[in-house]
């Protein structure tokens, strides 16, 4: 079955782009670096990464742009620091960023922005990103979604009472024959990020979910200044 894990932390908004950010480490690697965010001349520690939760709100006091600085490597030939650049759309006032790793980057990271507000993805909700090179279906219960590739976000939301609920992924092609299946839990207070990965082993499935759980009865408000 699966196990939800809390993640504290509620964004609020603030002026500039976004207010605060929440980072999300995609492995115990990446989770375990020493990171910062620059916002213009403001550097702000990371602290807290996990890959199974969101950090707690970064504010970004400084104007854009924003950079990832990796604080655990060399400056470059320039005597810059190693940083990578992002960007948060002005639509997002609810910002994740995910960190992936990228050993062909100077700093070792990728990132990508998602749009984590709770009044789109909302309590009791599952939202799922395909990062694997195929498209998928994904049935829970008696309702299925396509789940295309390139990361884009498809919710399902199913409603109703705590309980166990039947889980099953297979290629859009033939429904009928499952790639995955399991049994997961579902709760109204949960809402739940699932990236679909590709398998460690072909032979028993091109497909995993690696599911990043937010419990609303544990998120504490952060007071507005």
């Amino acid at each position: 079955m699966l196990r939800h894990l809390c993640a504290c932390g509620l964004l609020v908004c603030v002026p500039l782009h976004a207010a605060a950010l929440r980072i999300l480490a995609w492995d115990d690697g990446t989770a375990a670096r020493k990171l910062a965010i620059v916002a213009g001349a403001d550097q702000v520690g990371i602290t807290g990464m996990h890959p199974l939760k969101r950090t707690k709100p970064i504010r970004l006091k400084g104007s854009p742009p924003f950079f990832i600085r990796a604080l655990d490597k060399p400056p470059g030939a320039d005597g810059k620091p190693a940083q990578l650049a992002f960007t948060i759309p002005d639509a997002i006032t609810h910002p994740l960023l995910l960190l992936i790793p990228d050993a062909s980057q100077p700093t070792g990271l990728r990132s990508m922005i998602l749009d984590d507000n709770p009044a789109g993805f909302h309590w009791g909700c599952y939202r799922f990103l395909n990062a694997t090179p195929k498209e998928f279906a994904v049935k829970l219960e008696d309702k299925t979604v396509r789940v295309p590739t390139g990361w884009k976000p498809i919710d399902l939301d199913l409603g109703g009472e705590t309980r166990g609920i039947a889980a099953a992924a297979a290629m859009t092609e033939d429904l009928s024959k499952p790639l995955y299946s399991a049994v997961w839990e579902y709760d109204q207070n949960v809402r739940t990020l699932v990236f679909m990965v590709p398998g460690n082993d072909p032979r028993l499935s091109p497909v995993l979910f690696k599911a990043i759980p937010e419990d609303k009865t544990a998120v504490v408000p952060t007071p507005v200044p």
